[in-house]
């Protein structure tokens, strides 16, 4: 008698996704999601108290932050916020143009004539001697390096991009501003400094080794920050440059203007009482006629967007708004050509 034939067991079929592949998807998620959440996560850390945390969670997000915005993922996410009912954390810009909206006007009408100084003219540029320009400072500094690259002419001037995001003059020990300008100095032997920073400095004033010199909100903040505001443009000064310190524009989270105006007072005082330093009002480039914020400018006869989706940075049309501006306040106050910016005309 044959042996009973035994039944073929089948296998089963897989009709999931592999753990691999899971891990993967998840992997990929979690990265859209920390680029889209990136800007308004670094805004939290940035308002922690000031200490190891607050430290690593600036260093660890800011890379995320500047991707979201140079990518645009920063508009799509308060896109999308929006048409959920929400509006992002620092986030209420009008996405259509408001009726009353300040016009770019002609820059070199746009700020008014530097009293009388002990300035220096700066030096001619030729093309055997280029002129030399060291942009420093923040995340806005980082911004505006790329556009003086565009609105000077590349013939005549030579520009070095010095910004670093979430650094400012409160904190030397995360990062040594004075000590790199020190070196920015020595090796580029800048002509003309351009400085903008101070946008990350409401914080505790803190030295080289971390010890609090002077507490956000104490009457010795202000003198204090003063002093390292002077000591770093008279370091920018040092080999015979001149600069252009950019005061603080108008941002979107009104609750910070009392600080920021607050800065540019000093930024202003010092430049006021320094040989070779100009003071450029970067708000009153920027805000409606009653101080307020816009994202949006005038020129020309038509609208443009200046300001991004955080309601901090400019867009390409701000930076080069703002970097013709800095150009022509050279011309006025240092007696820089014109030819160094100037396009020739066809």
């Amino acid at each position: 008698m044959e042996p009973d034939a035994r039944p073929t067991l089948a296998r089963p079929v897989r009709t999931g996704m592999p753990v691999r592949g899971a891990l993967v998807v998840l992997a990929v998620a979690l990265l859209g999601w920390t680029l889209l959440a990136a800007p308004d996560l670094r805004r939290a850390a940035e308002a922690q108290p000031p200490g190891a945390r607050r430290t690593a969670a600036l260093a660890v997000l800011a890379p995320f932050a500047w991707v979201a915005r140079t990518s645009g993922l920063a508009v799509l996410a308060e896109g999308a916020a929006r048409a959920l009912g929400r509006v992002p954390t620092g986030v209420g810009a009008p996405l259509v143009p408001p009726d009353d909206l300040p016009t770019v006007s002609t820059p070199p009408n746009a700020t008014p004539s530097p009293p009388p100084r002990t300035d220096t003219p700066i030096r001619t540029p030729s093309p055997r001697d280029r002129l030399r320009v060291a942009v420093v400072g923040d995340s806005l500094a980082a911004g505006l390096g790329y556009f003086a690259e565009r609105v000077f002419r590349p013939g005549l001037v030579d520009v070095t991009k010095q910004g670093r995001i979430s650094t400012g003059l409160a904190r030397p020990d995360y990062f040594d501003w004075p000590a790199a300008l020190r070196r920015i100095v020595r090796a580029f032997r800048p002509d003309l400094v351009i400085v903008m920073i101070g946008e990350n400095d409401q914080q505790f004033l803190r030295t080289r080794s971390g010890t609090v010199e002077a507490e956000l909100g104490s009457p010795g903040w202000a003198p204090a920050y003063e002093m390292r505001v002077e000591g770093f443009a008279q370091t920018a000064t040092a080999r015979g440059a001149h600069v252009i310190w950019v005061g603080l524009p108008v941002e979107r989270d009104a609750s910070r203007w009392p600080f920021l105006r607050r800065q540019n007072a000093i930024f202003e005082r010092v430049a006021g009482r320094l040989p070779n330093v100009a003071f450029l009002d970067a708000w009153d480039l920027f805000d409606r006629p009653d101080g307020s914020y816009t994202a949006y400018l005038r020129k020309g006869g038509r609208v443009e967007l200046v300001r991004e989706a955080d309601g901090v940075h400019f867009t390409p049309a701000g930076y080069t708004i703002l970097m013709d501006h800095i150009a022509r306040l050279a011309t006025e106050a240092f007696d820089l050509s014109p030819r160094a910016y100037e396009r020739p005309r066809p």
